[in-house]
Parts: structure tokens; sequence; C-alpha cells
């Protein structure tokens, strides 16, 4: 069984396809609205069946869409995630943004799942959660690369996913399955009952399906390749620049050297980790040993491993981040779809969908609240004293007994100032849970009727649907943490906090020295629960109608024009300690918006020859174009296009390839995120140690010189700019005057199906895709830069910072922070249409239907059946992948190649089928991949991983002939998927988060009834 079919050729090769193909007579192909007899496209089209999906029994349509090496790296519940993403299952063709690949549901749009705030883990946009897409009606899904604009609207610069459901559906099927990895863990659940029936003469199709699906969670040190904690570090046999020698080294077993989870007290609130305090060394007399508190809050041995940087070192008892890392989120699914078909009369059909998911997923562990003397502000050391009574006699004497005098507590005669560095995942470690839900519903009418002797057909759609949940995580109220941690002894002898009225106010004391050592008393006084809560509005109302015009010699024009009415609102709403920021973390405001976009579209395709009317090198041609018509909202007025062709000069070989205009329109965060504080440093181009740099240095010593004689300083005025060693105050805020991100895209390829063998095609896709006007979230260094790097100086982005004039005294030349002179905001970051992406990449693939009984000598075997072997090759390469945020190259990054981005990835997926027996084995292919372009022998060794390769295996058997039909049973199917079947991990050097498989060896066992 071909599991994947790549379409735009003569046959469909998919199971699905076929199916499909007699079902419903002409279809409506993923890219295009104009109604088909088959599956022919001018764009790459791929197919994946619901026979595939079942087969390998993937649970979620995500699992299955990013099995295909074009499919980018996830958002998924795999790895960290954002505070607002936990859980999510987003799609990321050709990784352009999952913000830029459009998700739709029998071509309509589907309610997105992002919540409107900067910390989703996702960039802004529409994303459509895959959670909330049942598996058990979907017939195929289809993916189209590098176009859609023109025919969907906004976001299809990567392509569209389109999930095209089953039309009818008449029995009951109850499906379950288990899964479950070779260490015992990361246990899967699946149980799903789909059930249809036929009535009023089967004018009515009433079908429905409900499935639970229910993941467990893994932590870092659940795998081997993630616990390793590997990590690059300075290399200390580097003496510089030019000596051969990498800067920077892979270590294994990385830890924090600064601090652990009970406590290591240190002399100043400096990061050396000389200042930490000493006991005596129990293995060597006279000996001293740094020293950590244990769970009981006595000072004993420290380990600091060995130190390689700041942050870094091998080994030790520093804080290991591998126990505070998830590496996969639990997910609870519950997703339940109702459709009904009446047909009113023969050719005017009533048709409603519904759908509606909950799903709930915890990241389970995340960072803790720290106090370390790396980190400045509410997150340095903590300043403590040897008469803090939780101290115990032990950890007292030894601080006091240290060689060298620590500072004298000036409020308590004989005690001693140290400081604590601290990671306290025992007071709050962010993990977050979340929820939400998914609404929606689509009435569609639609039908086929004669006008003049032509064939037409038509439909309006009305959808609505809604997403709305919320997110909790555990955190402190800094200004009480403050409080609890400054204890004292009453008069009673009972430890206090010391401030009077917090204690009336019901403070009680925080002890840091040992983890577990805080009580629940005082963790409920300075805890507090960050709660948002979101709700995503979509409303959109659609009308199509086309047909054929007239007749040309090689088959009728055919054309499609519609109206699309869409409205988007959403909102997000943090509670007040979110917004007001009490704890740690920067306040995150709330943000609501709405905007409606109209747009007009239309579609023609011309086949000029074909059928009777060919000649030489002229077996068929076919044109098509399509246009559309944008007025939004917020950004204004806008169009995208397109046109494509396909060309058979032989009747094997079909050329084809398209040209197009697409877009992506400002989504609500970036245009509504109101103006927030920050605080930040930047790189400063008008600094005299840079001035005479960067990738325009004759520009940027132009711009800067009138700059400062606009400020009234000399054009040669030496500049020390303080903004790279000090932050400033500003803000940072959306952008109402943003304009459409726009693409420019082609495809060229062809498909090959020799006549001389049967059932095979070959296919070829190169695709290329312009971004321009990218919308991105502009930091100061890249405002900076593109104000003097830019030979159109002043531009506008010069407008969003100030610097001090003549008269400013010290702050002449300077970066002013907000407030720093009357009417001064400071410098204002945020979104602005600045960035670009080009990239470029081909795909390859085979799809080959090999019936064994046509070969000689096979016929003998099997009694005349000796099955069916299918194979297809899914290859991906990609050429050329680079990103700019200022615009103007100077932060090109180039990903080709990288980790994620690997030159070379091929899937091979081979089936044998006979009778009720069926094996599929697929084998999957990642390259050589680099860490970073930017990296070389002299910065970084290695530079590379090696190439990854995994097998998995699907074993499935209809028991139907066996057990006979109980109970109005029709068919009984096993299956056994064993995914990673050699348990091959990540290569050396990566943990492999979204790219290779983490999990290893993993085994799906599942029953599927039919009744």
């Amino acid at each position: 069984m071909a599991s994947v079919a790549f379409c735009g050729v003569a046959f469909a090769s998919s199971a699905s396809a076929q199916q499909a193909s007699t079902e419903v007579g002409e279809l409506v192909v993923t890219g295009s609205r104009i109604q088909r007899p088959n599956l022919e496209a001018s764009q790459p089209l791929l197919v994946i069946s619901s026979e595939r999906i079942e087969a390998k029994g993937q649970t979620n349509l995500a699992e299955a869409i990013n099995d295909s090496p074009s499919s980018g790296i996830p958002i998924n519940p795999i790895g960290d995630q954002g505070t607002f993403g936990t859980g999510r299952n987003y799609v990321n063709l050709l990784n352009l943004g999952s913000n830029r690949t459009l998700t739709l549901v029998n071509g309509r749009r589907f309610v997105g799942s992002n919540a409107a705030s900067l910390f989703t883990g996702a960039n802004a946009g529409g994303q459509v959660d895959l959670n909330g897409i049942p598996t058990g009606l979907v017939n195929r899904t289809e993916r189209v690369f590098g176009t859609g604009g023109a025919v969907y609207g906004s976001d299809a610069i990567g392509g569209v996913v389109n999930i095209i459901t089953k039309t009818r559906y008449e029995g009951l099927e109850v499906n379950g399955q288990f899964g479950l990895s070779e260490y015992g863990d990361a246990e899967e659940y699946r149980t799903r009952v789909i059930g249809g029936m036929s009535f009023l003469d089967d004018r009515l199709n009433l079908m429905g399906s409900y499935e639970y699906n229910r993941t467990e969670a893994l932590a870092f040190t659940d795998r081997s390749v993630t616990n390793r904690q590997i990590a690059f570090a300075n290399n200390p046999l580097n003496t510089g620049p030019n000596d051969l020698i990498a800067g920077a080294i892979l270590i294994q077993n990385r830890r924090f050297p600064e601090t652990t989870a009970g406590g290591l007290p240190a002399r100043t609130g400096g990061s050396a980790l000389s200042g930490i305090l000493t006991i005596a060394d129990p293995n060597s007399p006279g000996g001293r040993i740094a020293a950590q508190f244990d769970r009981t809050g006595n000072l004993v041995p420290y380990q600091t491993g060995v130190f390689y940087q700041t942050s870094v070192a091998s080994g030790g008892d520093g804080l290991n981040l591998a126990k505070l890392s998830s590496l996969r989120s639990p997910v609870d699914r519950h997703v339940a779809s109702g459709f009904a078909t009446f047909d009113v009369t023969p050719k005017v059909r009533l048709k409603a969908e519904a759908f509606a998911s909950r799903v709930e997923a915890v990241e389970p562990f995340n960072q803790p609240i720290y106090n370390v003397s790396i980190f400045g502000g509410a997150s340095a050391a903590l300043r403590m004293s040897t008469s803090n009574p939780f101290l115990s006699a032990q950890a007292k004497a030894a601080i006091l007994a240290q060689p060298t005098a620590l500072p004298a507590d000036t409020a308590s005669a004989g005690d001693r100032i140290f400081f604590l560095n601290r990671a306290s995942s025992d007071i709050g470690n962010n993990k977050t849970e979340a929820e939400g839900d998914v609404y929606r519903g689509v009435l569609v009418a639609e039908g086929e009727f004669d006008l003049f002797g032509r064939a037409m057909n038509w439909d309006v759609s009305a959808n609505r649907g809604q997403s709305r949940g919320s997110f909790s995580s555990p955190n402190i109220v800094q200004s009480r943490f403050l409080l609890a941690i400054d204890a004292v002894r009453d008069s009673n002898g009972a430890i206090v906090c010391r401030d009077l009225t917090a204690r009336a106010n019901g403070c009680a004391p925080l002890n840091l020295f040992g983890e577990g050592a805080p009580s629940k008393a005082a963790l409920d006084y300075v805890g507090v629960q960050f709660q948002a809560e979101y709700q995503i509005d979509q409303t959109v109302y659609q009308a199509n109608f086309g047909g054929s015009l007239f007749d040309l010699p090689a088959g009728a024009l055919g054309f499609n024009v519609g109206y699309e009415y869409r409205q988007e609102e959403s909102d997000f709403q943090p509670n007040e300690p979110m917004r007001t920021g009490v704890g740690r973390s920067a306040a995150i405001a709330a943000l609501s918006g709405e905007f409606e976009t109209t747009e007009f579209y239309g579609e023609l395709s011309a086949p000029l020859f074909g059928g009777d009317f060919t000649f030489l090198g002229m077996q068929g041609l076919e044109v098509e174009g399509a246009y559309r018509y944008i007025d939004n909202s917020l950004a204004g007025e806008d169009e995208a296009w397109s046109y494509g062709v396909r060309w058979k000069p032989v009747n094997d070989l079909t050329i084809r390839g398209t040209q197009s205009k697409s877009f992506r329109a400002p989504a609500i965060t970036e245009v509504f995120l109101p103006r927030s504080p920050s605080f930040t440093t930047a790189t400063d181009p008008c600094d005299s140690r840079n001035i005479n740099s960067g990738p325009n240095p004759t520009a940027r010593r132009a711009n800067c010189a009138a700059a400062f004689t606009a400020l009234g300083l000399p054009a040669t005025y030496s500049l020390v700019s303080n903004i790279q060693s000090f932050t400033v105050e500003g803000a940072t805020s959306g952008n109402p005057d943003l304009e459409n991100e726009i693409a420019d895209q082609w495809t060229l390829g062809f498909v090959y199906q020799p006549s001389f063998i049967p059932k095979l095609a070959l296919t070829f896709d190169y695709v290329n895709v312009k971004l321009t006007k990218a919308i991105v979230n502009f930091n100061l260094t890249s405002i900076l830069s593109t104000c003097y790097d830019s030979n159109a100086y002043p531009s506008a982005v010069c407008n969003r910072f100030q610097r001090g004039d003549a008269a400013s005294g010290v702050q002449a030349g300077q970066i002013l922070g907000r407030g720093a002179a009357p009417g001064v905001p400071g410098p204002l970051s945020g979104f602005v249409n600045a960035g670009f992406s080009n990239f470029q990449g081909f795909t390859v693939g085979l799809d080959w239907n090999l019936e064994l009984a046509t070969i000689r000598g096979f016929d003998r075997f099997g009694g005349g059946d000796p099955g069916t072997l299918d194979f297809n090759l899914d290859l991906y390469s990609v050429r050329e992948q680079e990103t700019s945020v200022n615009g103007f190259g100077t932060d090109l990054n180039r990903d080709v190649g990288e980790i994620g981005n690997a030159e070379w990835q091929w899937k091979l997926e081979s089936a044998y089928t006979r009778g009720p027996f069926s094996a599929i084995w697929t084998f999957n292919y990642i390259g050589e991949s680099k860490f970073n372009n930017d990296f070389t022998l002299e910065t970084r060794t290695p530079l590379t991983v090696d190439a990854y390769m995994r097998h998995d295996l699907a074993l499935s058997y209809d028991f139907a002939e066996m057990i006979g039909a109980p109970m109005g049973l029709k068919n009984m199917r096993a299956r056994l998927a064993v995914e990673n079947l050699t348990d091959q991990p990540p290569p050396y050097g990566t943990t492999g988060l979204g790219v290779y498989d983490v999990i290893g060896r993993y085994y799906k066992l599942g029953v599927t009834a039919r009744f």
C-alpha cells in the first residue's frame, strides 16, 4: 500500500486518492477551487492517505504531516515550550515559520489557537493547533508548497495544509491503541469511535467521531541523550584567534556551578567560584573545600566540577538543568466531530460540520526561582547574615570560622554578612498547566446546474470558530519574598518575619538553607498563581461560483470566482499578579484586538492542447491563473496572484511550474500589543569602537556624523556609548502601521510516468520563496544598525530612540532612557516590516505500485496472488535558507545545512500487501548537519553532527475471515507499529529536540473493529 502520493500525475497512486476519485467524481485539488477530473496540479502537491495514518498508528495529524522531510521543525510538545504554548502542535512548512503555513479543513479556514502574546513559543499569528482536529473521519491530507495566497488568502507563504474529511460514512468503527517505549515509559493511549448512517433513501447521511488520546510526560533525565547534558564550552587549550585551536569544545555533564538547589554561601555577590565559602575538608586534614547547604541545613563539601566558563562546568555538584527540563509534555485530548449531508435535490446539497475539542497539557519541569551571582536585580545573590535564626549551629560556626573574616553585620554584634546563591525549585518552578477548548461549526449549501448548456457549480458557507483557554503557573511575590527571608526571633524565641507590619499581615518566615527547607506557611505567603485566559473568535462567510465558460480544442475553459469576508478577534487577559509583574518576570500586558478582511478572487484554467487536439511535442498544455483582491481593516488594500502551466511534450512527461505572489497579514499581537516597559542594552554603531566597522562603514561614519551635528556636537565626536554596558529603560509595543508581508514564489518541476513501467511516477519540483517586508520584533541593536548603516538616512526607524544633545552634559550623544529628559520615552522596540527570508529547495518523489503477479515466476507463488509491493520516496533538499531581521542583510542568518535544515533528507516507504496481511517499512535519512554556518575550526569543534538513519516497521492483519462475523462484525484489523526499530539515538552533540527522535524504540499495538 503506497501511503504518500506526489500528485500532478495522471493516475492517483495512493489508495485514498483512487477511492476519492471514484466516490465524488470531480475533485477540488488543494491550490485551486476549480473542479478537476483527477488529482493533477501545476504546483507540488503531496497527499497523505488516512490508511497510511492508521497503519502507522499515528494518533495526531501533526505526526503524519511532520513525518515528511519538507515539513520543517514543528512547534509540538517535545522539549521546553513557551509560557503560553504548552502542548500545542503547529506545522512549519519549509521552516519559514509556523505562522506562514496556512491550515485548512475541507478548503476552509480553521480557527487558530495561538494566544495573542509574545510568550507563546511560536511566532505571532493564527496558527491552527492540530490537536483539535480528529483523525477518524479524515480521508486525506494534502500539502502545497510555496504558493496558495491567490486562492486562499493570508498566511500561505510556506504553503498550505488542507485536511479533507470523508463525505459519507455508514457503519460503526471502534478503535483502541496503546503505546509504550522500550524503556517502559512514555505511555500513550487512544480510543476512538466512528459512526455513520444514511436515511431518507440515502439522501441524508450523518456521521461523527469521538476520540480520546493521552500521552504521558518525560523529563530530560529519562533519556541518556538529554540527561548527559552536552554543551559547548570555552576550550582551556585555546591561545588566540589564529592558533588553529578551537575556541570551544563539546563537554558532557554540564552543570551550573554557581548555584545549587539547596544553596551555596559566598563571600561576595560576585560570580567567581573562588568566593564560595569553605569548610574543613574531611578527606584532607588541614585542607579546606567549598561548601554547600544539604537538606538538613548543614554545610557539607561542594564539588565545583571542571570549570570552563560562567555557568558551565563539567560534573560536580552544581545545578543539573536536566532535572528541570521537560522532554515531553503530557497532553490529554478529547476530540469530537459531526458531519451531515442532505441531498435537497439531486443537484443541491446542504452540509454541516461541527468540531469540538478539549486539550489539557502540562509542562511538568521548568526553570526555578533564581538568586545567583551571575544575574542581576531581583535574581542576584541574596545578602544574608549569620544572625538568621534558620541557620543551623554547624553552618553558622563554619561561616564564622572562615580563614578570611567576612564583613561584619552592623545590625547584630558578632555576626557576619555572606551571600546565598540558590536555585529555588522548591519555591517556584514556573510549571505551566494549560487547557484549551476549540469549537467550530460550518454550514454549507452547494450544488450544480446547467447554464446555457454549460455545467456550473456553486457553494455558500458560514464558518464560525472559537478557541479559548487558560494557562497557569506558580510564581512568587517578590516584595513578600524579601520580607519573608528577613527572619528574626521574637521575644518568645519563635522565628518570625522582622517587619512588624508584614508579620501582622500574615508574613511567614522563609528558610532558604537546604533544598526543601521552606515551610508550607512560608510558601503560601510568598507564592502567587499566575494565570492568563485567552479567547479567539473567527467568523468567515464565503461564496464560490464556477464551472466552464466555453470549449477550447482540448477541453473546457474552467473558472471560479468567489467572495470571502473574515473577522478575527483575539483577547488575552493575564490576571493582576501577571499584569503588575509582582514576580521575577516582566509584567505582561493584556491585549485585545480585531480585524476584518473583505476579499474577492477568481481563477481560470485553460486546456490549450490535449485529448484529440495534439501534435508532435505538444501532447498537452494547460495554463491557469488566479487573482485575489484584499481589503484588510488593518493592513489596507493589497493583491495576490498566481499563474501556472502544465505541458506534456510527450504522454509520459509533464512539465509544470507556477509563479505567484502571496502574503501574510499582520497578526493581532503584532498590531495591538500595548506599550510595555523594557530594559535593554545594544551595540551602538556610532560608538568610537564601532564607527569604522559594520557592513557599510562609509555610510555609517557619514550618518553618525550627521547625527552628531544635529545634536550640536562635532561631526568627529568620539562617543563611548553607555548602552553597550548598561541597560536603559524603554518600551516595546505593537505597530498599527504594519503592512502585509509579501512573498514572491515560483515552482518548477516535472512528472515522469514511463509507459513501459506501469504505475510508476517520478516527480521533481523546485521551490523558490523570497519573503520581503517580513514582520519582525525589532530590538534596539537592529534599530540602530538599520538607522545608521542605511544609505537612506534618516529613516523612520531612527525615530525609535533619542540621543542627548550638546547641552546634556554627560548624556551628550548617549541613547536616552525613559525619563532621562522631559518627554523622553526611551527606546521603542516592537514590530516593523523590516526583515526578509530567502528559501530555495527541491523535492524528488518516486511512487511505484508493483503487482508481483505481473513478474514472470512470481505468479507461481501464493496461489496465484503473491501480493503487491509499493515504494514511495520523498526526498527533500534545502539549497538556500537565510533570514535577515533588519532587511539589509547585515545580520544575515544562513541556516542551510544546519541542524534542522540538513541539505539532504529523505524518506523511503516500502509496503508489502497480500490478502489480509500488510507490512510497511519506513527508512528516514537526515544528512550530516552543521551546528552553525558561522562556526569555523578556529571557533568550534566539532563543526558537524553525523547523518541520522531511522527505521520504522508497521504490521497489520485482518482477522475477519478467521473469526467470522459475530454481532455484525464486518472487519477486525490488528496492527503493531515499531517506531525507531533500531533504537537509534540522535547524533552525538545534539539533544535532537524537534529534529531527531528522542523517545527511542517505541511500540504501538492497536485493534480496529468495524460493524
